[in-house]
């Protein structure tokens, strides 16, 4: 008998799954505390409530999310991108598009058959389109998180909204409140922006049947509804959709007891915005780790790790990732300069957008 378990400290909740050989046999959501350390005990407590089971009887537990570094009973880290992916591929295997709108970014990710990432691309500079900001927003209204999706789908006249910067659309929002707008018009037409600005990220990625969202924003009817008109493609949505990194991160436990070692992806850093697309993507599987890229960077944007079973392989520091056209040149400006980090790569790893 196997027992592996998977834990998602995320920035809104922390989530859990317990698979017995190979069914999921116990699952917990809760909020994620200040102290993630602390979130990560409570969260394994809760999974293993009922179970008879403690921390010692599970054989490999792997870990995810934000707080992943801090989870003390983890034996693995893996990135969130990998685990929703893989979580998504345990129900519905078909799927090669998957959109990941977490509590602080969204992430668009392409897949295999196998549910190993292809391809992805995170828009994490600010708030807006997040968890967070559908939540802000619904306290500035007054309605309920979980009742604002159910409400959007009821509006008859959305309004539009010139942005989804957090700090402007509540004020907008509030702006159309006091002119007698409808709560259900303004979650629409937030909705409808959230999902113009998801499928411009999906389209980097590109779009492949099947189609499914994860996450928690998953759950919010109106979102989905948006998207699936954006899109163009109904998502393949499972049970709890909140739950599928943490599902993603108990599977990779199972391989890893199996020697599974998992093989290369092309990781697409950065954002875009009014100015310009900042975006560094590193192809893992051509990274050899000499670390020349990192030397070579004057705005130390780069450094190497090991994850997902990886590496050493060259990566954005994640301190950086928001502000990257602040602290790199770019690689115009680079290379009059001299060296860079595209260049000092011997098998073209490395690729800058500005």
């Amino acid at each position: 008998m196997t027992i592996v378990a998977g834990i998602d400290i995320g920035s809104r909740a922390a989530k859990a799954v317990l698979l017995k050989d190979g069914q999921i046999v116990s699952s917990t959501i809760g909020d994620t505390l200040p102290d993630s350390v602390m979130t990560s005990t409570t969260t394994m407590s809760n999974l293993l409530e009922g179970t008879g089971l403690n921390v010692e009887n599970i054989d490999y537990i792997v870990a995810t999310g934000y707080g992943r570094v801090l989870v003390p009973f983890a034996k693995e880290n893996v990135s969130e991108i990998s685990c929703h992916a893989r979580g998504i591929n345990f129900y519905f295997p078909s799927v090669r598009t998957v959109l990941d709108m977490g509590g602080q970014d969204c992430k668009a990710i392409s897949v295999d058959g196998q549910g190993r990432v292809t391809k992805f691309v995170m828009n994490d500079k600010c708030a807006g389109g997040t968890g967070r900001f559908l939540e802000m927003i619904a306290e500035v209204l007054g309605v309920p998180l979980s009742e604002s999706g159910a409400l959007a789908t009821q509006a008859r006249n959305p309004v539009p909204f010139n942005t989804i910067c957090a700090v402007f659309a509540k004020t907008e929002a509030l702006a159309y409140r006091r002119k007698g707008a409808e709560k259900g018009d303004i979650l629409a037409g937030l909705n409808d922006a959230i999902a113009q600005r998801s499928l411009g990220l999906l389209k980097r990625v590109g779009i492949q049947a099947d189609f499914s969202i994860t996450g928690g924003i998953a759950k919010n009817k109106g979102m989905v509804a948006k998207l699936t008109e954006k899109v163009g493609m109904e998502p393949l949505l499972c049970p709890d959709p909140q739950l599928a990194g943490a599902l993603g991160a108990a599977l990779y436990a199972e391989e890893r007891l199996k020697g599974v070692i998992a093989g290369g992806v092309e990781i697409q850093y950065g954002y875009s915005d009014g100015t310009g697309e900042y975006f560094i993507t590193v192809d893992t599987a051509k990274c050899d780790g000499c670390g020349l890229c990192v030397e070579a960077c004057p705005g130390r944007v780069l450094t190497m790790i090991s994850e997902d079973g990886r590496g050493p392989y060259a990566a954005v520091k994640e301190n950086l990732r928001k502000k990257l056209s602040y602290v790199c040149p770019g690689i115009v400006s680079c290379a009059a300069k001299g060296s860079n980090c595209r260049d000092v790569c011997k098998h073209d790893a490395i690729k800058v957008s500005w």
